[in-house]
């Protein structure tokens, strides 16, 4: 179920109205959500004339007995990437603090298409690629990576005395965050803390299952691949090795 609610203050185009909701239904379908309500409202002295905002939420059931919370992970486990489509939602102060100093990345192209196409590109959807492997009794667990990178969400889902060991060396960093980092004069470990770097979603699995996984995730579209292990430690995400620029 998807609920969207609309917050507006001044004039706003009826064909924009349309446009914004058409775009979200299709959106919808295309997940199986459904649409299920909507409103605008006016507040002036609250929101800044002229200023829009749009918010919305989506609320799902699951069954407790399919809950995947972690709780299953085990040494010895692989630690999956599932590859982002670019920035996704999280990084975007420091872009525009960089496109600030620095306003000529903003003509720069990068692997074939214009800056400003590549970091407003819309979040990756995993829903279809993942819904198919949920009774998986080898998926014990889905990390999203969002700020923090994947040290700051990978260890959420970490059992007591568990660490995941991850190669940075085996991180798939796409060109954007190449030319962040190189632009920007960003430290590695500031990129990692702060972007995806390529890696949108992490999966842990029993071994055995991961050739599976990963041909499942490959037939819709999914780039996939190891990079780390579940080893004893702390609740960490480990790091090991350097990032491959």
């Amino acid at each position: 179920m998807v609920v969207q609610d609309v917050i507006i203050c001044g004039k706003l185009e009826k064909e924009t109205v349309t446009r914004l909701v058409a775009a979200m239904s299709q959106a919808c379908r295309e997940q199986g959500c459904v649409l299920v309500g909507g409103e605008t409202s006016e507040q002036p002295g609250v929101v800044e004339a002229g200023l829009y905002i749009l918010a919305a939420s989506i609320v799902g059931v699951v069954e407790k007995t399919k809950v995947v919370d972690g709780s299953r992970i085990g040494e010895g486990d692989a630690v999956i990437a599932i590859a982002s489509n670019g920035l996704h939602t999280n990084g975007y102060s420091l872009v525009r603090a960089l496109m600030e100093a620095r306003p000529e990345i903003v003509e720069m192209r990068v692997a074939g298409e214009g800056f400003l196409d590549a970091i407003l590109r819309p979040h990756k959807c995993y829903y279809q690629a993942f819904r198919g492997l949920f009774d998986l009794p080898g998926l014990h667990g889905l990390a999203h990576i969002t700020g923090g990178g994947i040290e700051g969400n990978l260890n959420r889902i970490l059992p007591d005395g568990l660490d995941a060991a991850v190669g940075c060396g085996s991180i798939r960093v796409l060109p954007i965050f190449r030319l962040i980092r190189d632009v920007g004069g960003v430290e590695d470990a500031d990129m990692l803390r702060t972007f995806n770097l390529g890696v949108g979603m992490t999966m842990v699995c029993d071994p055995a299952a991961v050739e599976g996984v990963r041909e499942h995730l490959s037939r819709h579209g999914c780039e996939s691949y190891v990079i780390g292990r579940i080893v004893k430690g702390q609740k960490r995400v480990v790091y090991e090795g350097r990032l491959r620029w």
